[in-house]
């Protein structure tokens, strides 16, 4: 093969990847599925279903994350180096597109309440804990927002990089949760609810700063003179105010004086059950409410 036919082949490889790169938009959601038998299911089996293919698409996506990630080029080939770094791109692209649209369909669930039970109980074992904590979690931020018409919610995603990458937060979480003897799915679960992970530092109505929302009073207490922005300072502090609220004798108690809400509770509890079933939904929370 010429070097002239060798650069054109990656030339065209490079635009191929690079077109997967484009935002496939949304999947509306259809009910229009069927039973193993063809037939027109009943709606809570097709919302499951719907679920159940998710689940298949995000590990099939993750796989060949992971494949593409362990790939390596050659140091001194510029064009396989590009083509290998747009596939890469390409790989992470379609694994949050893939959590993305499990956050559609789940919420599809949570909304229709009147079909939420059904799903529940029809729902495999796994899929069902893990969407018992979601519903849960929703429920429990909507009565806390005020929100009773739950057909009205709607996803609003921000700018992914945002906030700081997820392996680095869960390190922070990790350190900060063995340092102060606490769950480190409560700190994730925290940052989640409070920011976004870190997406949406402030200051609130209420004057709360940064990732995990410290009043100006309260860091002066228990910032120990970090930075309020910098995510580490403040999952440290956030882990430091739960231990001495007494999280190791009520982490009830130590939620709630976080955030003065039985709902709030509920929430950070739901979520982090999530995470503590299955780490990587530390991942889909991550991605969740993102674009890009």
């Amino acid at each position: 093969m010429t070097r002239s036919w060798k650069a054109l082949t990656a030339l065209i490889t490079i635009l191929a990847a690079s077109a997967a790169l484009l935002p496939a938009g949304a999947v509306a959601y259809t009910a229009a599925l069927t039973d193993e038998s063809g037939d027109k299911a009943p709606l809570f089996y097709r919302h499951i279903a719907r679920l159940e293919r998710g689940e298949t698409a995000i590990a099939t996506a993750k796989a060949e994350l992971d494949s593409a990630a362990a790939r390596t080029a050659p140091a001194d080939d510029l064009l396989a180096r590009l083509v290998l770094d747009l596939e890469q791109q390409n790989a992470a692209y379609r694994y949050r597109e893939a959590i993305r649209q499990q956050q559609v369909d789940m919420l599809a669930v949570a909304t229709h309440t009147d079909i939420t039970d059904a799903v529940l109980k029809g729902s495999p074992p796994e899929l069902a804990a893990i969407l018992r904590d979601t519903v849960g979690a929703w429920l429990s931020i909507w009565r806390l927002a005020g929100i009773d018409e739950f057909n009205l919610v709607r996803i609003h995603p921000r700018p992914l990089g945002a906030a700081a990458p997820s392996a680095a937060l869960a390190g922070y979480y990790r350190t900060s949760a063995a340092h102060y003897q606490l769950d480190w799915t409560i700190l994730a679960s925290i940052n989640f609810i409070e920011s976004d992970f870190g997406r949406v530092n402030g200051p609130s109505s209420a004057g709360a700063l940064g990732p995990m929302q410290f009043l100006p009073s309260s860091w002066t207490a228990y910032g120990s003179g970090g930075d309020v922005n910098n995510p580490k300072d403040a999952i440290e502090a956030a882990a430091r105010y739960l231990f001495l609220s007494g999280a190791r004798r009520n982490l009830d108690s130590a939620i709630f004086a976080y955030n003065h809400d039985n709902d709030y509770v509920a929430a950070v509890k739901y979520y982090a059950d999530a995470i503590r079933q299955n780490p990587a939904w530390l991942d889909r929370l991550y991605y969740w409410n993102t674009f890009g």
